[in-house]
């Protein structure tokens, strides 16, 4: 097909940690691979992007303004006219904003939308369980959102329950595409010997990957090693980290619950590769990409009945309720106490996400809606 020029707009992007930076990066990866021209619009931060970005031949474009806390958003672009976006993402076809509450994303649809490029915008939440900041200006802004959520020709949603919760600020068409991983990186074929040496841990090891934030319900998994026979390796960072290390030493579990920090991303495939099983014990998740990249590993998953969840397990691994500790590790101890049930798991999950999210097959169905877009934008004039 035709390149196109294809701006991938947000506040979210790296070094800010979770699943719209990820979807971000990779999207501008494989948008390219298919030989599109992509920049990348966020704000004037270091991303640590900068070398891996001018090595895939990606550009990289930053917004200064004020920054709002640890959520990071760009205040001085929230409170102007969209016209200020302009001249980030002038030269494009497309412009792709990136989570539907931040300012970047709208302000650059809008932008789009008056110039008469394509725009597009993907939902990434199902609530305003990201930030508490977003939750009080949305409820204060409330026609502020509606209004800018009227500029994209598309909204995608990388879920169905994420779809249901953007039709409530918009009447624009909601398609849904899924999050996707990258296959070759998260491929079960990473040598987790070593790291499992230099961890000192034994044979059975449960992992969670993401932030440590009241939503990720990590605390219930805690609760749930009382009875569960091995070590959970917890990795990344948040404001829940004092609350949780004290609560697995009041449990007695503290000696078998590993508290690893963020590392780096390189090193996540061979994490996955040496654990027996990955939870996301999630109060609320509109996705959850880290389960992507467990099933993507071929280790089996158990996650919470919440939001997009079910619809990425869909029968390849367990579900429970959340805040249900003894319903969690009767999951984990069933795959933990037989092996061929794990690999089975394991091997549906390889093949659902080769199916259904590999890049490879996501970035075609985002093709497909830029073309679409466009479309609409000569027809219309």
């Amino acid at each position: 097909m035709e390149s196109l020029k294809i701006a991938l707009v947000s506040d979210w992007y790296y070094p800010k940690l979770g699943g719209v930076a990820v979807h971000m990066h990779d999207l501008a990866i494989f948008l390219r691979r298919r030989g599109h021209e992509v920049t990348i619009v966020t704000n004037d931060i270091t991303t640590g992007k900068e070398d891996e970005l001018r090595r895939e031949g990606i550009d990289l474009v930053k917004v200064p303004g004020y920054l709002l806390g640890s959520v990071e958003i760009n205040m001085t672009i929230f409170s102007r006219n969209a016209s200020r976006m302009v001249p980030f993402i002038d030269g494009n076809d497309i412009v792709h904003g990136q989570h539907a509450f931040t300012p970047l994303a709208l302000k650059a649809v809008a932008a789009a939308r008056k110039t008469g490029k394509g725009a597009l915008l993907t939902t990434h939440s199902i609530n305003f369980e990201n930030s508490s900041a977003i939750k009080a200006l949305a409820f204060i802004s409330f026609p502020y959102f509606r209004y800018y959520m009227s500029n994209p020709h598309r909204i995608i949603a990388v879920s169905k329950a994420s779809r249901e919760f953007i039709k409530r600020f918009t009447s624009v068409p909601v398609d849904v595409i899924y999050n996707g991983v990258n296959t070759e990186i998260f491929n079960g074929k990473a040598d987790g010997e070593a790291l499992r040496d230099e961890l000192g841990l034994g044979e059975r090891v449960v992992l969670y990957v993401g932030r440590l934030e009241p939503r990720k319900g990590l605390g219930t998994l805690i609760s749930a090693m009382k009875d569960i026979d091995g070590t959970l390796l917890v990795v990344g960072r948040g404001s829940m980290l004092p609350v949780l290390r004290e609560k697995a030493r009041l449990l007695g579990v503290l000696n078998r619950v590993k508290f690893l920090g963020q590392i780096e991303y390189s090193k996540l495939p061979a994490i996955y590769a040496l654990s027996d099983v990955f939870v996301l014990p999630s109060l609320s998740e509109a996705f959850g990409i880290v389960l992507l990249e467990a099933m993507a590993s071929g280790t089996p998953v158990v996650g919470t009945n919440v939001g997009g969840i079910p619809e990425i397990i869909d029968g390849c691994g367990f579900l429970v309720p959340p805040r249900n500790p003894r319903k969690l590790a009767e999951a984990v101890n069933s795959i933990l106490n037989n092996q061929n049930l794990g690999k089975k798991l394991g091997r549906l999950g390889r093949k659902r996400v080769e199916e259904v999210y590999d890049w490879r097959v996501i970035v075609k169905k985002t093709e497909r809606r830029y073309i679409q877009v466009l479309d609409e934008v000569a027809e219309n004039g």
